[in-house]
C-alpha cells in the first residue's frame, strides 16, 4: 500500500507542474491529481472497511428430530400361518 505522505507529495508535485505548464500539461497534471486522489480515497476506504466490519457469528441450524410413529401402533392383519413380525406378512 502506498503511504498517504507519498501520495500527498506527488499531488503537490503535480500541482506545481499544473501551475507551470501550458494547457496540455495542466490537463495532464490535473488528471494525475485526480487519479492520485482516487487512489488515496480508495486505500482509506479499504483500510476502514477491514477495521470496522466485525466478524458476525455463524449460526448453525440445529436438526429437529421428528418422532417416527411406530409400526406396532398400526393394527396388523392376522392370518392363519403368518409368522407375526416377519417383513413378508401380507
Amino acid at each position: 500500500m502506498i503511504s498517504k505522505e507519498t501520495l500527498l507529495q506527488e499531488i503537490t508535485r503535480q500541482v506545481a507542474a499544473a501551475q507551470a505548464g501550458n494547457t496540455q500539461a495542466t490537463r495532464e497534471a490535473l488528471t494525475a491529481i485526480r487519479s492520485l486522489c482516487d487512489v488515496a480515497l480508495r486505500s482509506e476506504q479499504v483500510a476502514s472497511q477491514s477495521v470496522t466490519q466485525p466478524m458476525q457469528p455463524v449460526q448453525q441450524a440445529v436438526p429437529v428430530m421428528q418422532q417416527v410413529s411406530s409400526l406396532s401402533a398400526t393394527k396388523r392383519v392376522e392370518e392363519d400361518g403368518a409368522n407375526g413380525d416377519s417383513i413378508f406378512d401380507f
